[in-house]
């Protein structure tokens, strides 16, 4: 038996085992069906400078004009429900970049009109087997993997204006699409000791991510599931009471403790690839009104060029970004941020063949964004950024959509500008 089947094996299996010896009202439905919603949305208005759009017919980048967008960057619709004692549902829709201007320096998808639609962001049902415990959960559905600092946190959540956009060159490498979703099996939980203020959790999942045959609906000829893991160590205060598959950074001066997270995932054969990896670890500090966070990621894909030279082609990626909160006499706080993003592909040009006939990105781009967020209280805040933005082609020609810094959907070729941001983000 291959090691990958006897994970599926082992994770369809422990479940049952775990529940074996529970009392039968396991599949009896609760006489008062619990259901939670929440809206959240993030909008932005926002000044891009130096924005340029490459002109095919010139062979040359040409500068677009300075422009203000207001756009609907994010939002976000729960439902969550309870209608068993240990077995709750998670269904989260998404309407996103209303508004945006594709030739404003933001990233992200086209503008979402004029008839604005609303896409499937989560859904998944969570079941916890030991009852009374966050030892062990058994999550099934359509959800983001465990690998990543950024990519487990809510979009709503994070220290900085935007999300660190490594979170896209992860995501991308290790399911092929942006948002990072994948349907998917994941068993995970957190394992405490009270007496000394230490805590694990842990997260084995299995996924089908879908990649590009057959118009994103297959992995082609070639079919290999992808497996996911993660190790999290607490040191001090857990970041939550109980097992989540969502994150956050700004615990507003309640928690004192250090998360150190290693994590990995691989694939075998596809029809886009021989074998794809990624490895990561990732940090969370909270202490007082320090808040500190990063990951980095080694991104690895291996192929065959033109069916006859295998190859190898790698990247990293990751963030650095750091918080502090000043309290006012008003109950308010002003958070200062910083942040650092950086994106490290093959630069050489035989490298770079390689990565593209992988589907891979690559080439080099920087991020620093630097401004403040003043809370009114946790689900409320305004946010006001500058963003600086560069990028390296490496060997690639003027005009090659290599990675995000030239590459904008819908546009073509670019090379993003800078921005400075005025955002809102309201959680109801």
């Amino acid at each position: 038996m291959r090691p990958i089947h006897l994970l599926l094996l082992l994770i369809c299996v422990i479940p049952f085992s775990a529940s074996a010896q529970e009392d039968k009202g396991l599949l009896g439905k609760l006489e008062n069906f619990e259901i939670n919603h929440s809206v959240g949305v993030q909008i932005w208005s926002t000044y891009t400078m130096g924005q340029d759009i490459f002109n095919e017919v010139t062979g040359k980048y040409e500068a677009v004009d300075n422009r203000f967008n207001t756009q609907l960057r994010r939002s976000r619709i729960s439902l969550k429900g309870k209608a068993y004692e240990r077995i709750k549902f998670n269904f989260t829709a998404a309407v996103d970049a209303m508004g945006r201007d594709l030739l404003s320096g933001t990233e992200g998808p086209a503008n979402n009109g004029p008839s604005p639609f609303i896409r499937i962001w989560n859904f998944f049902v969570q079941w916890q087997l030991i009852r009374e415990s966050e030892d062990l959960y058994l999550t099934a559905g359509y959800f983001v993997p465990q690998i990543g600092r950024e990519s487990i946190t809510a979009g709503l959540r994070t220290g900085s204006m935007e999300k660190s956009w490594s979170q896209n060159y992860m995501r991308r490498h290790i399911v092929g699409t942006g948002p990072g979703r994948a349907m998917g099996i994941n068993l995970g939980g957190i394992l405490s000791s009270e007496e000394v203020n230490f805590h694990v959790g842990y997260d084995a999942g299995i996924f089908s991510p879908v990649f590009q045959s057959l118009n994103g609906n297959s992995t082609g000829i070639n079919s290999t599931p992808m497996v996911s893991g993660r190790v999290a160590l607490y040191f001090g205060d857990k970041e939550s009471d109980s097992y989540t598959l969502g994150h956050k950074v700004n615990y507003l001066g309640k928690r004192k403790g250090l998360t150190l997270g290693v994590a990995a995932t691989t694939q075998g054969e596809t029809d886009l690839f021989t074998s794809n990896s990624a490895f990561g670890i990732d940090l969370l500090f909270n202490y007082g009104n320090l808040n500190l966070d990063g990951e980095w990621t080694w991104l690895q894909r291996e192929g065959e060029f033109g069916n006859t030279s295998p190859f190898s082609v790698s990247s990293q990626t990751g963030y650095a970004r750091i918080g502090y909160n000043l309290n006012l006499r008003n109950g308010y706080i002003i958070e200062p941020v910083v942040m650092w993003v950086a994106f490290l592909g093959e630069t050489d040009e035989a490298s770079q063949a390689y990565a593209a006939s992988a589907g891979s990105l690559f080439g080099e781009e920087e991020t620093i964004e630097l401004g403040a967020n003043l809370y009114f209280n946790p689900d409320l805040k305004l946010s006001l950024f500058y963003t600086l933005r560069n990028g390296d082609l490496g060997a690639a020609d003027e005009g090659a959509q290599i990675n995000n810094y030239y590459s904008q959907g819908g546009v073509g070729a670019i090379r993003r500008g800078n921005w400075v941001g005025l955002g809102l983000v309201a959680i109801f």
